[in-house]
């Protein structure tokens, strides 16, 4: 009787790695997924940086940049009722 309890113990064991290493593996390919989610977000992320930067550039830096255009627009009488924020090149 002993004998055959342990043959169905050691079979539910087998059936219990079976079963760990299906899941592993599943995990590992979902794992996987993610870490290429992450890699294509980053890269948006890069894109995304270098085109606010072009955009932040043509506002406030360089020669004829269009903070300065409206600051030169104000300088000449234009009525304004707010100021250009302190960090954009307004004081």
């Amino acid at each position: 009787m002993r004998a055959v309890e342990n043959v169905w113990k050691f079979e539910r064991q087998n059936q219990n790695a079976q079963e760990i290493a299906r899941r592993a593996g599943a995990m590992y390919d979902k794992f996987v997924g993610f870490s290429e989610d992450l890699m294509k977000i980053s890269k948006q992320i890069d894109g995304i940086q270098g085109s606010f930067s072009a955009a932040r550039n043509k506002l406030s830096n360089g020669k004829g940049n269009l903070v300065r255009q409206v600051e030169q627009i104000k300088e000449l009488g234009a009525q304004t009722s707010r100021k250009m924020p302190k960090g954009l090149g307004g004081d």
